[in-house]
């Protein structure tokens, strides 16, 4: 749990210092929010109904963005090289960059919300609280996913455009029923309502993250 703890601090200290991935991912959630909420107009229940996929189309476009890059920038400092050297399980180094992309794209699951609350749909920041759990759960397989498949596609020339061909249909079971607690909410109900989907979702990411952390030895090692 030690070398975990080191390997997510590690990319998130270097994110700290950068501001590169959050900076870039925060600034394209913010321009598709906003587009989309000019789309949507001043309806008010127009709003409400097509809040919920703009909450995780903004989030997948821009969580797709950063996790390309974040493995591009490992690829160029040959820093997942240098891990790999080292006497540290494979499982934990997927692990380590998969807690750090989850925290990142928790964050910016955050900046997505305030913005939609602010531009489309005002209860979006209401019911913020009860928005965590099934987003939050979303995030864990969309990182688990997303790590793994990103380590796949970094040494490729086509990383940016292979990543999310590959991403979305994968991770497109944990989107669809995070979607449904997160309108679940919108629409009004309470944290005892989101139990199915709560659980099917920990069931997917206890599944991604355990096939990420098989698998990821085989990715790392071709």
């Amino acid at each position: 749990m030690r070398v975990i703890v080191l390997l997510a601090w590690k990319d998130l200290l270097i994110e700290a210092r950068t501001r590169e991935l959050l900076s870039s991912m925060s600034l394209v959630a913010f321009l598709t929010v906003v587009i989309l909420g000019l789309a949507v107009g001043a309806e008010p229940l127009a709003a409400a109904r097509v809040t919920p996929a703009i909450l995780w189309v903004t989030v997948a476009f821009g969580a797709t963005l950063g996790l390309a890059r974040s493995h591009a920038i490992d690829q160029e400092r040959q820093a997942l090289q240098g891990i790999l050297l080292t006497p540290v399980g494979r499982a934990e180094i997927f692990l380590g960059k998969c807690a750090a992309n989850f925290i990142l794209i928790v964050a910016l699951q955050a900046v997505v919300v305030v913005v939609t609350a602010v531009f489309i749909d005002a209860e979006a920041g209401h019911r913020a609280a009860l928005l965590a759990p099934p987003l939050v759960l979303g995030a864990v397989g969309f990182a688990a996913v997303g790590t793994l498949l990103g380590a796949m596609t970094a040494t490729t020339r086509l990383r940016e455009l292979l990543l999310p061909i590959l991403l979305l249909p994968v991770v497109l079971p944990v989107i669809i029923v995070s979607l449904t607690g997160v309108a679940r909410v919108l629409g009004g109900a309470g944290l005892g309502v989101l139990a199915g989907p709560l659980k099917l979702l920990a069931a997917y990411d206890v599944i991604f993250v355990l096939l990420g952390a098989w698998l990821f030895e085989y990715v790392v090692g071709e």
